[in-house]
């Protein structure tokens, strides 16, 4: 859940930035971090790279988050959480 939360804020920062940019990836890591999500174990796809007014754009992210039941097993589930949102900037 908080991993979707801060897919939909990235995909907002990144409609105002006019797509990828290093100051939404610091802003994404940001955010994961808060919600005691680890960045560095975390993927992140912004497509299209640029955009332009209204032009839409996603940004995805994917995780695996570790699942162990002692004595039983351990495993990881893959989470993906992915938003849409429009370009801001008139270019």
């Amino acid at each position: 859940m908080a991993q979707d939360a801060a897919t939909v804020q990235a995909a907002r920062y990144a409609g105002e930035l006019g797509g990828d940019a290093p100051e939404l990836r610091r802003f994404l890591a940001d955010e994961l971090r808060a919600a005691g999500i680890d960045p560095a174990r975390v993927s992140v796809d912004v497509a299209p790279s640029r955009v332009g007014w209204r032009e839409p754009i996603r940004v995805s992210v994917s995780s695996a988050y570790p699942v162990s039941i002692p004595f039983l097993f351990a495993t990881t589930v893959p989470l993906r959480s992915s938003a849409i949102s429009r370009g801001e900037v008139n270019r």
